[in-house]
This record gives C-alpha cells, structure tokens and sequence, in this order.
C-alpha cells in the first residue's frame, strides 16, 4: 500500500468564503439556524418585489397587469435561483468533506480541512482529519510492527523485500548499480549450545547494531534469518561493496562479547550486484545467497562475491566456484578491472 500524501493541488478554504461569512453572524446561533435564515431571506424577494410594485407602481400597476405578473414571476425566479446559490455556498464545508473522503480513498491523500470552526460543519471537517491522521498514524505503527525484527529492532525480511523493489527500481532509473550483501554468523549454533540462548541474543543484537552503526546514509540492513542478515547498498559498485564486507568482517571479528566469556564470533559474507536481467530482488538476494555459501566451504570468516552474470547460481557441486584466495586488493582491483568473468566467485580472505 503507497505511502499517503498530503493534498495540496488546490486550497480547500479558498471556497469557503460564504460560510466564513456565515460563522460571522452572531445570529443564529446553530447552521441549521442559518441555513433557513439563507432561505427565508431568498424567499422574500418576490414578495418585497410585489409589493414594491404595488406601492410604488400607481396606475401604472392598474393598466398594466401583465408586467405586474411578469416582475412577480421574474422575482419568484430570480428568489429561487439566489436560494439555491447560498445553499449551494452554504454547503461548501459539506462537499468538501465528501472530497477529502474520496481523496483519501482513492490515492490516500491525507485531508487539508480547516479545524477552527465550531459549528455543525466545522466539528465535522475536524473529525474527518483528525480521523483519517488517526487511521494512518495506526497503520504506520502497524506496518513498522510487521516490518521490525523484535530481537534486534533492524527491519526484518519483509522490510528488506520491499526496498529492496524500491532500490532496484530507482537505481534503473538513474543508472546506478545496487549491490547486496548477505553475511551469516559463523557456528551461531554452539554459542547457543555453549553460552546459552540470552547470549546468542546478545550476539545478534552486538552485530547488527555494530553493522548499523558502520553503514552509510542510504544503505539499510535486516535481519532476514535466524543468524542471518542482509545489507541493501544503493549506488554501490560491486568492487565497493566487496570493500564494504571485508571491513565489516574485521570489525566483527574483532568485537568484543562479555557474554562469551572473552570468546568472540566471526561472519561469513556474500555479494552481488544487481544486473539488468535480474527480474527482481529476490534473484539478486539469490545470487547473495549462493556466494555466501561459498564463502561457507571455503573456511568461513571471509567474503565471497559472484558478479551479476555468473552461472550456477545454487552453489552446488555442479557450478563453476572457485575457491581463489588472494589479498583483498589484488581482488577488489579484478573486480573492479571487470575480469574473471567465467569464475562464479572469488574468496577474499
């Protein structure tokens, strides 16, 4: 469901201005009140009219009964058209109400509607917006609730799916490049086993707090696994992104975890980049996948990458994984010079 957004194509109190005037009058006191008053004042104009001609008309009104008859007809009409006008006027504050209703329905526009009237109308247009931002103020609770790891209070798979979409979306647009990065806590298993369940929760809350805290303005991450989490990195080469995961592995590596009795953990990454027929996220969360299980058989506790045109996306026996090992820079400067582009993976150790 798209975000709503505030109405502003035109200004709601801009037709308003007889019922403004309106809400002047001291009396009556209720719009109901001034509702008959805008009527009964229409209503008397053939009668004033009709007698204005009588006292005024003289012989004149005598000899001439077809004009006196025209001029009352003339008025009668000219009441009925100046009775619905101020009625039409007069409810302005009512049609309105029924837009903002139908805007909100139709594109989730959030209602601009005036609040500082207190008659029937006035508590009626209040009570729609207040509404309305009530409604949305739930909805996003709700949304951020089902979008929001509990553990660790970093979005969840959820989340990372629906930005993911956005982010892909948007760097087609501009022309960038979108990378992912997957890392898996490694043996997350026996420190359970070891230190218990509150520390392992703690574990988790230590790295995607750190990785968090690390990322840049734009980049988010979730929680997407038990022990697993995933990185969106927005106009980010995959040269770059490598970068990324191998800093995050050191820092990792050299967390400190009072809960672990001095002990610490070690992560295991994987990444990619978006490539143009990749048909989604969930092909290039696929392909993050497939590296960081690379990564996995090559000793754990390094980075792993497979560009977007690589093959055997399973990472089993039958693709083309080759365990390479080489200092970071000799890789990133590959990656970055577009070479290898037969291999499926490079390890960075």
């Amino acid at each position: 469901m798209p975000a709503a957004r505030s109405g502003t194509d035109r200004d709601p109190v801009s037709g308003l201005g007889f019922y403004r005037f309106l809400n002047r009058l001291g009396w009556p006191k209720s719009y109901l009140g001034r509702l008959l008053l805008v009527c009964a004042l229409a209503s008397c104009v053939p009668l004033l009219a009709s007698l204005g001609l009588v006292v005024f008309g003289g012989d004149a009104v005598a000899h001439g009964r077809f004009g006196l008859i025209a001029g009352i007809v003339a008025g009668h009409l000219a009441a009925i058209g100046l009775m619905l006008v101020g009625l039409r006027l007069a409810l302005e504050p009512v049609r309105l109400s029924v837009d903002a209703l139908d805007s909100y329905q139709r594109d989730r526009c959030l209602p601009q509607l005036p609040t500082q009237y207190d008659d029937e109308p006035g508590r009626l247009m209040r009570e729609i917006r207040r509404t309305i931002l009530s409604v949305e103020t739930v909805h996003a609770d709700l949304l951020n609730s089902a979008e929001t790891d509990p553990l660790t209070e970093i979005a969840n798979r959820r989340r990372l799916l629906r930005r993911g979409t956005e982010a892909l979306a948007e760097a087609r647009r501009a022309g960038t490049t979108l990378s992912l990065v997957i890392l898996d806590i490694d043996r997350f298993k026996s420190v359970n086993d070891t230190y218990g369940h509150p520390a392992g929760d703690l574990v988790l809350r230590l790295v995607s707090g750190l990785v968090g805290r690390d990322l840049r303005d734009g980049d988010s991450i979730a929680r997407i696994g038990g022990e697993e989490f995933a990185i969106l990195l927005p106009d980010t080469p995959l040269a770059q992104a490598v970068l990324i995961a191998e800093r995050l592995r050191y820092r990792i590596g050299s967390l400190p975890i009072p809960a672990l009795d001095g002990a610490g953990v070690t992560a295991s990454f994987g990444v990619t980049a978006a490539g143009s027929d990749d048909p989604g996220i969930e092909r290039i969360m696929h392909r993050a996948d497939a590296a960081l299980y690379d990564a996995k058989r090559g000793g754990r506790d390094c980075v792993a990458y497979r560009p977007a045109d690589s093959v055997g996306g399973d990472g089993g026996d039958g693709d083309c994984f080759a365990p390479e090992k080489a200092p970071l820079a000799a890789v990133v400067k590959r990656v970055a010079a577009g070479a290898g582009k037969g291999d499926v993976a490079w390890i960075v150790d």
